[in-house]
């Protein structure tokens, strides 16, 4: 058994390059270029790194309501969109949150949280030296180094008052400019429902770019110090809307692939959109993810070797859909890859995936928490409490955190 307080040990997997297969399945229409373009790239011994998906799996693991977040301009934070960082250079995990207030209009000030080595926390805004970046209704905050600096920055994406008429907002773009000291732009370029999104290096060239969902979703592609264009060139038109979008090299070709899901009871299509030497996300190369009844909601998707097998297994986050059930429970389906890009339906390997009583939380972590050379499933939340233990063979026992 572990401490009440201990580090998390993350579990990166070595790449192994695998010949590229095609993937297939319908499409629902939707925004997006039909004309993508062919980069014509190399494979990478280590597609995913740098990413936000890696820079997610964080060494601590905190409940989120156990942060000690102001109550600034009169309104509690929201504190979905959370992001791990080392943000005063001493070495250990800080906490950031860019916040927002449900069905709020104006914007609300992200915060940062300092941790004293021991996983304690101090609100401390003075990193963002008297400026610290809005948010109305933020959705997710990617981590990832965008100019190279071996400082870590923050990009927010914000999808704006929930609700009639839906008038999206403006994605944040933090730059941590030296240690301790971060600046941000509003990137007045896109406006819209920004609800999901991940970052990675999408053409192989050594920077990271960022996808970012929505009702048109695209791509800013980075030029290495941090400038990000806005294109939309790079991803097929076949999907309507993207409200949870993350990227991993799931089949380990050394090309980054993207993962989309939004709400399937109102058509919008799950799927894998395999990466390749194009750098673009085509219609005629992808997986469909079967859907689920009555947990149409995507909510995230995290990848690892679960069973031990060399082949990264995926897991699709999932609440309640439906008139009755909108965003009410937890059902975890647990995808085990069998072959390079297929795929058998593991989820009765857990013996509790998530019950209608439970409550939804966005986000999951696929590490090894119990330090026993195995990867669990857990919230990454602590305050959820919903932990799924690995037996070394893929198979999961739900537990309560310890």
């Amino acid at each position: 058994m572990m401490s009440p307080s201990f580090k998390l040990v993350p579990v990166f997997l070595s790449a192994l390059i695998v010949t590229a297969c095609g993937g297939g399945g319908g499409g629902n229409g939707g925004g997006g270029s039909s004309s993508l373009v062919d980069l014509g790239i190399s494979a990478s011994s280590d597609a995913d790194a740098g990413s936000s998906y890696e820079n997610a799996k964080a060494d601590i693991h905190i409940n989120y309501y156990g942060l000690p977040f102001q109550s600034l301009e009169g309104r509690t934070p929201l504190i979905d969109a959370i992001g791990y960082l080392d943000a005063d250079g001493d070495g250990d995990t800080d906490v950031f949150l860019a916040t927002g207030s449900y069905l709020y209009e104006g914007e609300v000030p992200s915060q940062m949280f300092i941790n004293d080595g021991s996983e304690s926390f101090t609100f401390d805004n003075t990193v963002f030296n008297g400026n610290p970046p809005p948010a109305t209704h933020a959705r997710k905050t990617l981590v990832a180094d965008l100019n190279g600096d071996s400082l870590m920055d923050l990009f927010v994406l914000d999808h704006g008052y929930d609700a009639d008429p839906f008038p999206g907002s403006n994605p944040k773009q933090i730059m941590q400019t030296s240690t301790g000291s971060f600046s941000w732009v509003r990137k007045t370029d896109q406006t819209g429902f920004h609800h999901g999104g991940s970052a990675a290096d999408i053409d192989n060239d050594g920077d990271i770019d960022i996808f970012v969902g929505g009702s048109d979703p695209f791509f800013y592609i980075n030029d290495g110090q941090g400038n990000l264009t806005l294109v939309t060139d790079r991803f097929g038109g076949s999907i309507a809307q993207v409200f949870t979008a993350e990227m991993f090299d799931l089949d380990r070709d050394g090309f980054m692939d993207l993962l989309v899901g939004a709400h399937e009871q109102d058509g919008d299509t799950t799927a894998i959109y395999w990466g390749s030497s194009t750098g673009s996300y085509s219609d005629s190369l992808r997986t469909v993810i079967p859907a689920v009844t009555g947990y149409g909601v995507v909510l995230d998707f995290d990848a690892e070797d679960v069973d031990g097998d060399g082949l990264r297994d995926l897991v699709v986050n999932r609440t309640g859909s439906g008139p009755n059930a909108f965003y009410q429970g937890i059902y975890l389906q647990l995808l085990t890859q069998t072959s390079a890009r297929t795929f058998a339906d593991g989820t009765s390997s857990i013996d509790d995936n998530g019950q209608a009583a439970d409550s939804w939380f966005p986000w999951v972590r696929m590490q090894d928490i119990d330090n026993d050379g195995d990867i669990d499933i857990f919230s990454d939340d602590k305050g959820d409490d919903f932990l799924l233990l690995n037996d070394g063979s893929g198979s999961f026992t739900r537990t309560g955190f310890f």
